[in-house]
């Protein structure tokens, strides 16, 4: 019976043993720790990420500042745009017409600033004949010949009509030839019987010459007479005649673009008792549209920084500040506020000057008055406190690149020159190490206060040439932006794309140790499951062991 009770106590052991175990559960908790590493650096790489795309929106905004800066802060042979280049052209009339029902013109940048008196005598006019009528256009003119036809100094071409030609199929047969001839015909419906072929000139001031070289066509039309002259003539061809100052004008064309430099004027008609003044000038308008988007642009920006320092209630980074504290965004910062306290080349002359000044959140604002009144009465300020400024005292030295952040304030630039004309050197007080030469090119060292800036000098002969360099805001707010965000054209090395590159490049380390976290995590969970596959592979086996106790046991008790 002592054993009987022993196995007993034994069976109950393996019962307890062999209950059903939830490996799954077990696998999912036991690999779960590991995922916590794994969960955390992605954590990292999601700010990471963040801070990626934060200062990508930075770089782009000020690149479009840069844009915004490039209109206000050079002239037009160092940029493409040039607010202060750019003209605009007024008409206005003294007699019995107005301006515009006389004339009309178009001005293009870097037209002299002037003012012309302009009396329009007469327009140019194209000539234009026209035929007998007839009764119809449709029907056949029963007319068989050829004739030539040209105007000005167009080709003489021959034109072939056959008897079953109706009126429109000699006009078609006439413009089919247009392009050569310079001439063009159409049909006019006088009534409904009566219609008359047009001949037109395609220029103004140009003859119509026509004759008939066999047969009689035109002469039958009636576009020329027995002797060969035209038969009727419905506007003659003339040039245009105008007084420009007082001195007579003649131009074959009412589109005259070759009078003035950058200047394009359109005759609408003639009034020798109306005179013109055409008054070229500053386009005031697009300069002050140039300054509100550099405010708008720089405001842009500023609004970025202040969202990366911003705090919540608790004291504590705002969510939307992901650059918190950042050095790169503290530096810019200190940079702009800076630039915008400097003056250019005058100290008495800053943008409060002009009406523009800084709000409680140090964001710029027009006082579109003062801006106004600064624009009209003393635009060379305006232009000089803005841009880039280069002068030279010979014209055969010539500023064609501003460099980024290169030197100013006056000085005197000493080139040599050998007896064959080459450059040999140039230098300032004896230091030739400040520039290096290239062809005709004197470039400013790269590590010295000159770097980026280039002259052209077009000389034979040794010179020392007197230069005066003036920064603006506008062309120093770009030199800055080169140095956080680089150029469309490239912005390697620049901090933006250093701090962008860096992160980057930890990103990519981190996803490496997270993919490699996961593989060992992977390799851990299939161990885990051929672990608990075997455990339950004993489990299974100890209850079948068991089972069979259990028969024994029971076998016995009978």
């Amino acid at each position: 019976m002592t054993v009987i009770s022993g196995a007993t106590s034994g069976v109950s052991a393996v019962t307890s043993a062999s209950t059903s175990l939830d490996t799954e559960t077990l696998i999912a908790n036991a690999v779960a720790v590991r995922e916590v590493a794994s969960d955390t650096i992605e954590l990292k790489i999601t700010a990471a990420e963040t801070k990626v795309s934060a200062y990508e929106e930075l770089e782009a905004l000020l690149l479009t500042l840069s844009d915004a800066a490039d209109a206000l802060r050079n002239p037009a042979s160092l940029t493409e745009t040039d607010a202060f280049e750019d003209r605009s052209v007024s008409l206005t009339a003294t007699g019995s017409s107005d301006a515009t029902d006389i004339m009309g013109a178009s001005v293009s940048a870097n037209a002299e600033v002037a003012s012309y008196s302009i009396v329009v005598e007469q327009i140019a006019t194209a000539h234009k004949i026209a035929a007998d009528s007839t009764s119809s256009r449709a029907d056949a003119l029963t007319l068989e010949g050829t004739f030539t036809l040209a105007a000005g100094d167009h080709g003489v071409v021959s034109i072939d009509v056959t008897s079953d030609m109706s009126l429109d199929e000699v006009a078609e047969a006439i413009n089919a030839e247009s392009d050569d001839t310079g001439v063009t015909a159409s049909v006019l419906k006088l009534s409904d019987d009566s219609y008359m072929l047009i001949l037109t000139a395609s220029d103004t001031n140009a003859t119509i010459s026509l004759s008939d070289t066999g047969g009689t066509v035109l002469e039958s039309l009636g576009l020329v007479t027995a002797s060969g002259e035209i038969g009727n003539e419905l506007q003659s061809a003339q040039a245009a005649i105008l007084s420009v100052d007082g001195m007579s004008v003649t131009r074959s064309t009412n589109e005259i673009d070759d009078l003035i430099d950058n200047v394009t004027i359109y005759l609408y008609a003639g009034d020798e008792d109306t005179t013109i003044t055409l008054d070229i000038g500053a386009d005031l308008s697009g300069i002050n549209t140039s300054i509100s988007d550099f405010v708008d642009a720089y405001n842009a920006v500023r609004d970025f920084i202040l969202t990366q320092q911003e705090v919540s209630s608790d004291g504590e980074a705002a969510d939307t500040a992901v650059l918190y504290g950042d050095a790169l965004i503290r530096s810019l910062s200190n940079d702009l506020s800076s630039l915008l306290s400097s003056s250019a080349g005058d100290d008495s002359v800053v943008l409060a000057t002009i009406g523009i000044t800084l709000d409680a959140e140090n964001k710029l604002t027009i006082d579109s008055t003062v801006l106004a009144d600064a624009l009209a009465s003393d635009l060379d300020t305006v232009q000089a406190l803005f841009r880039f400024e280069a002068e030279t005292s010979s014209s055969k030295l010539a500023v064609i690149d501003s460099g980024s952040d290169g030197g100013s304030g006056d000085f005197t630039l000493d080139i040599t020159v050998d007896t064959d004309g080459n450059i040999v050197s140039a230098g300032i007080g004896g230091d030739t190490s400040l520039f290096n030469v290239s062809g005709n090119r004197v470039e400013g060292a790269e590590g010295t206060e000159y770097e980026g800036i280039v002259f052209a000098y077009i000389g034979a002969e040794s010179a020392s040439i007197d230069v005066s360099i003036t920064r603006g805001i506008a062309q120093k707010l770009s030199d800055i932006i080169v140095d956080y965000a680089g150029t469309y054209s490239g912005a390697d090395g620049s901090r933006v794309t250093t701090q962008v590159d860096s992160l980057n490049d930890s990103i990519s380390d981190m996803e490496t140790e997270v993919s490699n976290i996961q593989q060992r995590t992977e390799d851990y969970r299939a161990w885990l499951t051929e672990y608990y596959a075997r455990i339950e592979a004993q489990i299974n086996a100890a209850s079948r062991l068991r089972e069979q106790l259990a028969v024994l046991l029971a076998d016995d008790d009978d």
